[in-house]
């Protein structure tokens, strides 16, 4: 009974083995095939998960329904098959007794009797565990198989939702973003309609003004021409205006602060966004001339809908200053010296010709397209001022002493320096103007006309003057500094010696560029040239000499 014992556990542990092992190989195959469909075919697999999910229910449901018919019909297909409907251990040992009993009598027949019953039974209870083994192992396998597969494909599902998840999240930054760029909107909006309020104020300024240009006008009566006392007069300040008045002027400005407002993408003071207005409908049909005037230009896209400006500023001190040249005031150094503040002023497209305004505040103030004749800027304060597009004819903006500054900044021994760092002259015309010790460095004067400019002993260091055209310089003693000439176009027999030897000791580096000759057809076609010179201003400011364009070979820290 020991023996038959240890036997029957021998054969159960060889099933456990062989299940253990068989399932383990399902589980595989469902991992594999769960990537695979993963990988391949996740798709039909998202769209054919209840028919798989189908096809290993009814697998397993088979499988489980023929163990339990073969369970309950076990006796009649064993004694149908084998003749015996028994197949326990104990039953081998009637037939293995007789087998041994026939051999020790010399009974064939009885021998071959029990040997042909032992073999009945051993087969009947082998084919029975070998089924019970097959149904155990289906089942586990099949559970098995089933389960990598659906966890294979919940994780790649999972993935996959995931990665909606991140691009619901992107979106949702990107409307938190854009929400952040509206409540900016909202704050700066907000400022602009404080400052509305204050434009009522430089209306009741300009009444006053207006008041008092009728009345001098009045008191100066008809000179010459009929109807020049109907024409506005030129007020002066140390005459003219009431210490009330001066002060009321200058507390507005100050009052006005700058804010960013919405960019509606036009201009009205630029003839040029005039004229991209005017293509607009052309555009499709001129795409090279669109090009041309786009890259010349700097026009840009414009979003569908409104954006602030890049930075902030004030129209309302823009819209001051013009009251103020409009009323008839030239000489505005009165006012400057009792604090007028026009730094951030917003006047794109303003007309100051013949007027005074040293010592200014004009710091970050914007005169992008402004035409200046003969204007005085000497002392003022430009830092970051943006003349873009801007024409300047005789603009005096260079160092000046105190003994011939303007009243009441006469003071001997004063020296009154230009500051223009950061200034931004980028496409501008600047013809027969003074900057003679001004500070400008890092000004920008890319693809600038600079027609007999005058930068002697001016700070130029790392100033860009990349493109521009440059006719005529006096740059005795001006510090050249990493200033960036790249393109730029100058005259002279050899212009890189003649700008080492006119700069300031040591200050340019001629080795980082070579020069290139260029026409001088082409020259007189570049830039804004034709606006300040012709073919024969050209050539009595530089004679013959020959036109070069510099193109910088290495960097500024070499």
């Amino acid at each position: 009974m020991a023996r038959e014992s240890t036997d029957e556990l021998l054969v159960e542990l060889s099933a456990r083995r062989f299940s253990v092992g068989f399932s383990v190989f399902f589980f595989a195959f469902g991992i594999a095939a769960g990537f695979l469909l993963a990988f391949t075919g996740l798709g039909f697999l998202e769209d054919s998960a209840g028919v798989i999910a189908g096809v290993f229910l009814v697998a397993l449901l088979s499988v489980a329904l023929s163990g339990l018919v073969l369970f309950l019909l076990r006796r009649k297909l064993l004694e149908k098959i084998f003749g015996v409907a028994e197949a326990q251990m104990e039953l081998l040992a009637g037939p293995l007794t007789g087998v041994a009993e026939g051999a020790a009598a010399r009974d064939p027949e009885r021998a071959m009797q029990s040997a042909r019953r032992l073999i009945q039974v051993g087969l009947a209870r082998y084919a029975w565990l070998a089924t019970r083994r097959w149904i155990m192992t289906s089942l586990t396998a099949l559970i098995a198989a089933m389960a990598a597969l659906a966890g294979t494909a919940l994780l790649f599902k999972q993935n996959a939702l995931i990665a909606v998840q991140s691009e619901l999240l992107a979106e949702q930054n990107e409307k938190l973003r854009e929400q952040t760029v509206m409540l900016s909107q909202d704050v700066q909006l907000a400022e602009a309609a404080r400052n509305a309020g204050l434009a009522v104020e430089v209306t009741a300024i300009a009444a006053m003004l207006g008041a008092l240009a009728d009345r001098v006008a009045a008191q100066q009566g008809p000179s010459g021409a009929p109807g020049a006392a109907a024409l506005v007069p030129v007020l002066d300040p140390m005459r003219d205006l009431e210490r009330g008045l001066i002060l009321r002027i200058t507390a507005a400005s100050q009052a006005m602060r700058p804010y960013r407002f919405l960019d509606i993408g036009l201009s009205v003071a630029q003839p040029m966004d005039r004229l991209r207005v005017a293509l607009e409908s052309r555009r499709a049909d001129l795409p090279q001339l669109w090009a041309h005037l786009a890259a010349q230009e700097g026009w840009q896209e414009n979003g569908a809908e409104s954006m602030l400006i890049d930075r902030p500023a004030s129209p309302e001190r823009g819209q001051l200053l013009r009251v103020l040249v409009g009323a008839g005031l030239r000489d505005l150094e009165l006012l400057n010296h009792f604090g007028l503040d026009l730094s951030f002023a917003f006047a794109q497209g303003m007309n100051l010709i013949m007027v005074s305004m040293e010592n200014a505040n004009l710091a970050h103030a914007d005169l992008s397209h402004a035409e200046l004749r003969v204007v005085g800027l000497s002392g003022a304060t430009l830092d970051n001022a943006r003349l873009r597009h801007a024409g300047l004819r005789q603009v005096r903006a260079g160092a000046i002493a105190g003994e011939v500054a303007r009243e009441p900044f006469t003071a001997p021994g004063v020296h009154y320096v230009t500051s223009m760092v950061g200034a931004d002259f980028s496409q501008a015309l600047i013809h027969e103007s003074d900057f003679s010790g001004a500070n400008a460095m890092a000004a920008r004067f890319d693809g600038a006309t600079l027609v007999a400019v005058d930068f002697t002993g001016a700070s130029l260091g790392a100033a860009s003057l990349r493109g521009a055209l440059i006719v005529a310089p006096r740059l005795a003693g001006a510090d050249l500094r990493s200033v960036d000439l790249d393109g730029a176009v100058l005259f002279g027999a050899d212009p890189l010696a003649e700008l080492t030897a006119l700069a300031a000791p040591a200050s340019f580096r001629a080795d980082r560029y070579r020069a290139e000759p260029v026409a001088r057809e082409a020259v007189l076609e570049a830039g804004r040239l034709w606006e300040a010179v012709d073919e024969g201003g050209l050539q009595a400011l530089v004679g013959d000499a020959p036109a070069w364009r510099l193109v910088r070979i290495s960097g500024f820290e070499d």
